[in-house]
C-alpha cells in the first residue's frame, strides 16, 4: 500500500486476555504505525532519512525491518518510547542514498510483536520525495549559419529527463520576458521521467539578439540555455566579386568600469580609402585602430574600439560609420544592453504592522539584465512558496524590485536570522540579512496611538468633572431654596 509522508496507518486488533478465575475477557488494543519522510524533495545521490512509528504494544519485544523494494536495509537508529503500565511503542530511522533509477521503488517499514496476528506495514514510493534536475539543449531550424536580416527563425527548447512534471519555462529575448509556459506537455521516458520540446519564432536582425529557455521546477532556482541569432549584412555586388560585412562583439557581459571591444570587418572592398569612425551616444570614440589589407585586387577592412562601459550605458548605443572616399556605405548601431552586466545592490529593511506581524522587505536595487531570483532564508533555512516579484525599469534602463516577507514574532521570544539571497545570472549570490528579537516587537500600540489615547482619555475626564461640578452646584441651590 503506497503511503504520503506523514500518514498514520491504524489497525484496530482484537485481545483475549485470560483471567486467573477462568473467566474471559474481551479488550480492545489499538495498534498503530507511521512512515514520515524528508518535507522536500531530493536530487539522486543525496542521503535522505525515513522515520518510522508504531505502537502501542504491551511488551518491549519490538522487532523493526526496513526494505527497499524487496532487500533489507539495516535502521540508523532505533527507540523505545515507555509510556507505562506496560505500554510501549518504538520509533526508527532509516537513511536511504537515493539513485537514478529509485523512481520505481519503494520503502517498507515492518514491525513485528507476538500480539499482532501479523506484521503492522507501511510503505511510501520514492517518486514522492525523488526530484531530476533537467538537462536543456537548444536547436534551430534554418541553421543558423545561413541567416538574412528579419528571417524568422524557430528556436526549439528541449527539456530532457527530469522529475516530477510539473514546471515553469519561459521565454527570453535580450532578459527581457517575451513567453511564459505553464505545466507545458510533457511526454513520459520509460525510466519514469519526463521530457518536453516547447519552440518560439524569433527574428534575426543585424544588431543580433540573445533568446534564452528559461526552466524552473518547483522552489529550485532556474537553469537556462540560450543562443544568439545575428543576421549576416547583404553582399554589395560589383562585377563577379562580392563585398561581406560584419560587426561583432564580446560573448560575454561584462561588469561596468571595464571595456568591450566591438569590430567591423569587411572583405573584398573595391578600394583602400575606407574611413571607420566609431561614435557613443553621438560622441565620437577616441584610439580606433582601423587596418586594410591589400587582397588581390581588393581589400580587406578591419576596425576595432574599445568601448568604456558604465552602470548607466543599458539604454547606451554606439554607432559604427563606414566610408569609402567620400561615400557612406555602412552604418549601423550596436545596443550595450547586449554586453553589460550591473549587479544588484541588496538591503534589508522591516517595518511593523498590526497583530504582532513584522513586514521583513528585500530592497534589490539597480542591475541588469532584467532576470534574477530572490530566495528568503530563516535561520539559514530556505523558506518556500515566496513568490518571484515582478521587477520594474528604472530611468537609466536598469531594474529594481522589492520582495516582502511577513513574519509573526509574536510566537517566539528568541532572535531570528531573515536572509535575502538574490541569484543574478550566473554569478555568486548576493545577499543581505537582518536579526529581529522578539522582545522589541511585542504587539502595543503604536507611538502615534497612545497619546491619542491619553489625550482622549484626559478630555473625556475634564468633560466629565464639568459635569458633576455643574450638578453638585445645581442640587446645592436647590437645597438652599
Amino acid at each position: 500500500m503506497a503511503a504520503v509522508p506523514g500518514q498514520v496507518l491504524a489497525f484496530l486488533l482484537p485481545t483475549i486476555l485470560l483471567g486467573f478465575s477462568g473467566a474471559f475477557f474481551l479488550a480492545a488494543a489499538q495498534f498503530f504505525i507511521s512512515l514520515t519522510g524528508p518535507t522536500s524533495r531530493n536530487t539522486p545521490g543525496t542521503n535522505v532519512p525515513f522515520n518510522c512509528t508504531a505502537g502501542t504494544f504491551p511488551s518491549q519485544n519490538i522487532n523493526v525491518t526496513w526494505l527497499k523494494d524487496n532487500d533489507e536495509s539495516p535502521a540508523s537508529a532505533q527507540y523505545l518510547l515507555d509510556h507505562g503500565g506496560g505500554n510501549y511503542s518504538v520509533s526508527s530511522k532509516v537513511f536511504v542514498v537515493l539513485s537514478s533509477h529509485d523512481l520505481g521503488s519503494t520503502i517498507t517499514c515492518e514491525i513485528a510483536h507476538s500480539a499482532l496476528a501479523e506484521p503492522l506495514r507501511t510503505t511510501m514510493n520514492l517518486s514522492q520525495v525523488f526530484q531530476v534536475t533537467p538537462t536543456l539543449k537548444m536547436t534551430t531550424k534554418p541553421s543558423v549559419n545561413h541567416l538574412r536580416e528579419h528571417q524568422r527563425v524557430n528556436l526549439t527548447c528541449h527539456v530532457s529527463n527530469f522529475y516530477p512534471a510539473h514546471l515553469t519555462l519561459t521565454w527570453m529575448e535580450n532578459w527581457h520576458r517575451v513567453a511564459t509556459v505553464l505545466d507545458p506537455q510533457v511526454m513520459r521516458n520509460t525510466d519514469g521521467t519526463y521530457s518536453l520540446r516547447h519552440t518560439w519564432q524569433a527574428e534575426a536582425t543585424l544588431e543580433g539578439s540573445e533568446f534564452a529557455c528559461w526552466v524552473v521546477q518547483d522552489d529550485q532556482p532556474p537553469i537556462r540555455i540560450n543562443i544568439t541569432l545575428r543576421a549576416q549584412a547583404q553582399e554589395h555586388k560589383k562585377g563577379r566579386m562580392a563585398h561581406s560585412v560584419q560587426l561583432q562583439g564580446p560573448q560575454q557581459r561584462s561588469e561596468p568600469g571595464t571595456s568591450i571591444q566591438l569590430t567591423y570587418s569587411s572583405s573584398r572592398v573595391q578600394t583602400q580609402h575606407v574611413t571607420v569612425t566609431w561614435f557613443k551616444n553621438s560622441l565620437e570614440l577616441p584610439r580606433s585602430q582601423t587596418s586594410i589589407q591589400p587582397v588581390g585586387d581588393t581589400y580587406n577592412v578591419t576596425s576595432s574600439v574599445l568601448v568604456p562601459l558604465l552602470a548607466g550605458d543599458a539604454l547606451s548605443l554606439v554607432l559604427c560609420h563606414v566610408k569609402h572616399k567620400s561615400t557612406l556605405v555602412f552604418q549601423q548601431s550596436v545596443h550595450l544592453n547586449h554586453y553589460l552586466r550591473v549587479s544588484p545592490a541588496v538591503t534589508v529593511s522591516q517595518s511593523s504592522t498590526s497583530s504582532g506581524l513584522v513586514a521583513v522587505t528585500c530592497h534589490v536595487q539597480r542591475f541588469y539584465p532584467q532576470s534574477v531570483y530572490v530566495t528568503w532564508l530563516e535561520d539559514c533555512h530556505p523558506q518556500n512558496g515566496t513568490k518571484q516579484p515582478l521587477s520594474k525599469m528604472n530611468q537609466d534602463g536598469s531594474y529594481s524590485l522589492e520582495s516582502s516577507y511577513l513574519v509573526n514574532m509574536s510566537a517566539q521570544r528568541t532572535e531570528r536570522v531573515f536572509t535575502c539571497r538574490v541569484q543574478h545570472e550566473a554569478q555568486s549570490p548576493i545577499q543581505a540579512s537582518l536579526i529581529l528579537s522578539a522582545a522589541a516587537h511585542t504587539p502595543l500600540s503604536s507611538g502615534l496611538e497612545m497619546p491619542a489615547i491619553i489625550f482622549v482619555a484626559l478630555l473625556l475626564g475634564f468633560k466629565v468633572l464639568l459635569v458633576i461640578s455643574f450638578t453638585v452646584t445645581y442640587i446645592c441651590k436647590w437645597w438652599h431654596l
